[in-house]
This record gives C-alpha cells, structure tokens and sequence, in this order.
C-alpha cells in the first residue's frame, strides 16, 4: 500500500505540479510578486522531481514569502513538507491551501491521499469527493482510484471497487484502478476478469512482483499456460529475489512432484 501511494506522490509531482501555476486565476493579472511566486513554484516542483528537497524547500518557502495566498504553493509546500517527515507542517499547508481555494480540486486530491496515509480514511474520502465534483478535473479518474485503494485499508472492498469502477468508468487505463480490479477479480476467483484487467494494466504500466505473481496464477487457472509461462520468466527475470519468485518456484516443484 505504501508503495502504491508513493507511487501517487511521484505521479503527482511530476504530471500535476508542473502545470498548477499556470492553470489558477489564469484570467486575473499578477502582481511582479506573485509572478516571482510561480516561478519560484515551478522551480521547487522540478527540484522536487529531482529529489533535491532543499533546494526545492528553499524555492518554496520563498514563494510563500511572496504570495503567501498562493493556495497551489501552499498544497505544493505540504506536498514537500510530507515528503519530509513534517506532516503538522503539511497538513497545516494543505488546509490553507483549500481554505484559500475550496475548488482546487488538485489540492483536495493530494490532501486526500495525505490523510489516507494517516488512516484516516473518512476524511481522505470527502477530500477526494471535493476533488471531483469539479467536472473540469483532469484528474478525476485518479480521485476516484486513491478513494478506492483507501478503502482497502480497512478493508471495505465493496466500496472500493465501487471508486475503481468510477475510476475506469473515467478512463478505461487508470492503471491503479486496473491493477487493484486484477487483485479483487483474482481474490473472488474471477478469473477471466482478473486476466482482462491485468492484461490492460500491462499495456499502461510495468508489473511489480505480485501482479506478475497473481496474473501468472489467473492464466494457470484459466489453462492459459502459454500466457503464464510469459508471466513466469517476466517474474523470475524481474524479481528474481523476491517473495513471489520463491513461491512460483515452489509451485513448480509441487507440480513437478506430482508428476512423479
């Protein structure tokens, strides 16, 4: 799970942050300090995805000195400040962030996603419900799959699926929304599913250990061996020290046993 959501901050760093600036109060004219501001921003956000967290803390403190109403350098500095271990300071940033903006739907996401690593799923819920009631979001499909895999904290897998099918229902290639369907599907021996929606994640991202574990797994039920033995070699090539390689070379030994 953590790893997922890690996943979510880099992806949010670097194909949401670039654009913010640009993107708010487009229309209004800009103060020289709040112009400064934006550039300071976009600055913090690349040093960000370099992971040069002081330079980029350095270029974000500046732009809160600038234009301390800036609501997308608040959410951008909380973003930083979580990244850091500072989760009093972020999330004090994330709510003046929204508090400054209440239609800032990137930052009711990433506040979302900060509070579900808090386990503090009902709230993350509401923020990601905030997130997309705004029907210009971009990024709606992906609200709706960090809604989902929060609830499969606690677990409530209903009502997770229910956010990854809004997700896919968005966008048919939200690749966490599919990943999590293909694991669902699997656990409720669903197999067929399970093979469609890991063979749609593989075309928008790269299998981890288990997905490659669990697709291996579907094909094998499924008689698909062909198809599993492809899964086998990416998972024994991939993560060869990994749990699940251990486990797949089990499962050939038992098969090879039986056989005997």
């Amino acid at each position: 799970m953590r790893i997922i959501f890690r996943n979510l901050f880099i992806l949010s760093v670097l194909m949401l942050l670039v654009q913010a600036c640009a993107t708010s109060n487009a229309d209004a004219p800009l103060s020289e300090n709040q112009k400064a501001a934006e550039i300071n921003v976009q600055l913090g956000v690349r040093y960000i995805g370099k992971g040069e967290y002081k330079l980029a803390d350095e270029k974000l403190r500046r732009a809160l000195r600038q234009d301390p109403r800036s609501a997308t350098a608040n959410w951008v500095f909380a973003l930083l400040q979580e990244r850091l271990g500072e989760h009093e300071v972020a999330e004090k940033h994330f709510r003046k962030a929204i508090s400054l903006d209440p239609k800032d739907s990137k930052a009711h996401n990433n506040y979302g996603t900060f509070l579900c690593k808090q386990d503090r799923v009902l709230e993350a819920e509401k923020e990601f419900l905030l997130a997309v009631k705004n029907p210009l979001y971009s990024e709606a499909s992906s609200a709706y799959a960090n809604a989902g895999t929060c609830f499969l904290k606690v677990p409530d897998k209903v009502k997770a699926e229910k956010y990854f099918q809004k997700s896919l229902g968005l966008n048919a290639l939200q690749r966490s929304a599919l990943y999590q369907m293909g694991l669902l599907s699997f656990e409720r021996q669903e197999y067929e599913q399970a093979s469609f929606y890991f063979q749609k994640y593989e075309s928008v991202a790269k299998h981890n250990s288990r997905s490659l574990w669990m697709a291996y797994q579907t094909e094998v039920s499924l008689g698909n061996q062909g198809k599993a033995d492809d899964y086998a070699h990416q998972l024994k090539r991939s993560f060869p020290a990994s749990q699940e390689a251990r486990l797949l070379a089990e499962s050939y030994w038992n098969a090879g046993s039986k056989q005997q």
